[in-house]
């Protein structure tokens, strides 16, 4: 009973962070287009006067064709900066344990860095942190080397959500990346890349990352497709919708909180991609929905969905069919 509890409190803690976290902006000032190893949507949190630690968020995301491992960080703000993950524990209580040996990050895909899961410790803080202000953070890959990055300081109330919501969507939830170590070798792998969207791409094009769709057995008449979709590019973009020869009908939809009740709505404008930003479609959130399957979605197979964005035009791409945990919400 306490697990699942805590299972539920963990649930409705992401999806109030969600939708803030896929809205952040990175900076147009200093921002590589080109640095394919970073961390988007970033953020800290704010401490109260005489807190000792604090985390920092965000999505970490791997462009390049070489897999890499978030190993570290450093920071003026902190004495000691540590990958950590909450687990559940003994008796049933989550508790945070340092990540042994970094946190991987494979090639084409990404690692969400949120409450309750993966975060990046700021430990014995040498002065708080303030909503509304900025944090100066180097971030350790294995390959990419040192990321230097400015994130904002965001104020976390109770069940997670957030201070001033409508004020960081705009001036405060911008992330500037400064300078990226390693940068040549990460480039030279991207120009190396064997697929056709690679070759075709640019730095700044959009990229799509880490697709999949749910699996779905006979009589099963809907099912979801989930992705990352990277803009580094200048310019904001949309999804405006989706098609796909595995279904009758295809439609964007979210997963949002009506008081106590999650429900399910579509996204008659699409979804909004900002420029130098990442927006994840994922279980519990974002998501193109499947109605109508015109043949059984089996694990291990894949399905072709065509994505049409308002400027990057169709991007036609291979999502392989994937069971999904019990945990795992949407669609």
């Amino acid at each position: 009973m306490l697990r699942s509890k805590w299972f539920a409190i963990l649930i409705v803690f992401v999806l109030l962070t969600a939708p803030f976290a896929a809205s952040a902006v990175l900076a147009d000032h200093d921002f590589d287009p080109c640095a394919f190893v970073t961390l988007y949507n970033g953020w800290a949190r704010a401490t109260a006067e005489g807190a000792p630690n604090s985390a920092v968020y965000g999505l970490a995301v791997n462009l390049s064709q070489e897999d890499d491992v978030l190993v570290g960080g450093s920071t003026d703000a902190a004495e000691v900066v540590e990958i950590h993950e909450m687990i559940m524990g003994a008796g049933d209580v989550m508790q945070m344990q340092p990540v042994e040996g970094g946190l991987p990050v494979p090639a084409r895909s990404y690692v969400e860095l949120k409450p309750g899961g993966y975060h990046i410790m700021l430990i014995n803080l040498t002065a708080p942190l303030v909503a509304g202000e900025t944090l100066d953070i180097t971030l350790i890959f294995e390959h990419a080397g040192e990321v230097n990055l400015t994130v904002p300081i965001v104020e976390v109330t109770e069940m997670g959500e957030m201070g001033d919501h409508d004020e960081a969507e705009g001036e405060h939830m911008e992330v500037m990346v400064t300078e990226e170590a390693g940068h040549d070798e990460a480039e030279g792998d991207h120009d190396a890349a064997e697929s056709a969207h690679d070759e075709a791409s640019e730095c700044g094009a959009l990229q799509l990352v880490g697709g999949w769709a749910r699996a779905a057995g006979a009589g099963q008449p809907n099912s979801a497709a989930y992705i990352l979709i990277v803009n580094p590019g200048p310019e904001d973009d949309h999804l405006l919708s989706a098609s796909t020869d595995a279904a009758e009908t295809v439609e964007l939809h979210e997963m949002v909180m009506n008081g106590d009740v999650m429900e399910m709505s579509p996204l008659e404008d699409g979804i909004h991609i900002p420029h130098h930003s990442a927006v994840v479609l994922q279980p519990g959130g974002l998501h193109v929905m499947l109605i109508g399957l015109t043949q059984e979605l089996v694990d291990g197979e894949e399905i072709t969905i065509t994505l049409n964005f308002e400027h990057a035009g169709e991007l036609e791409l291979t999502f392989p069919v994937q069971e999904v945990e019990a945990m795992s919400m949407g669609g």
